[in-house]
């Protein structure tokens, strides 16, 4: 077990707060897409981003509480999310579905690398809690991924 168990504590919540800034852009970013998907998907689409951006918010208040058990505190601002995030906006237009599948599978697979980072790093201090948790985090992303590329092949 590595001898600085706080350092690695402190790296693994500020990668976690690196991952809540995305999820924070991410959640709008989703809610964004629900209101403004246009064409013949959209009610299954409509449908299945309400899901996401649900999903989402769960994660959100998860990955808050792990970073405030590890004893610092989360990104709570779209300021400070904004600055801190990897995940682009998308404008308030008019979004086609398989437009948004694409967008979400390139968010969605960056964030699947990031949560991969973080469980790498809460690892090295046999931190199960942080791994069950992005182990599920990942089973979401994976699944999501494989959905969104089987809509597109159609």
């Amino acid at each position: 077990m590595p001898h600085n168990i706080e350092a690695i504590k402190y790296q693994t919540a500020c990668l976690m707060n690196k991952y809540l800034a995305n999820l924070h852009v991410l959640n709008l970013k989703i809610r964004n897409y629900h209101w403004n998907v246009v064409g013949r998907n959209f009610f299954d689409f409509h449908k299945k981003l309400d899901e996401l951006y649900e999903t989402l918010g769960e994660e959100i208040d998860l990955y808050a509480e792990r970073i405030l058990m590890l004893g610092y505190k989360p990104v709570a601002s779209l300021r400070n999310a904004l600055v801190m995030s990897c995940i682009r906006e998308a404008n308030s237009v008019n979004h086609s579905a398989p437009c948004i599948a694409r967008d979400l599978i390139c968010d969605f697979e960056m964030l699947n690398e990031q949560v991969r980072h973080i469980a790498k790093i809460a690892g090295e201090i046999n931190d199960e809690y942080t791994t069950t948790l992005i182990g599920d985090s990942m089973g979401f992303y994976e699944k999501n991924i494989w959905m969104f590329r089987a809509y597109l092949t159609s």
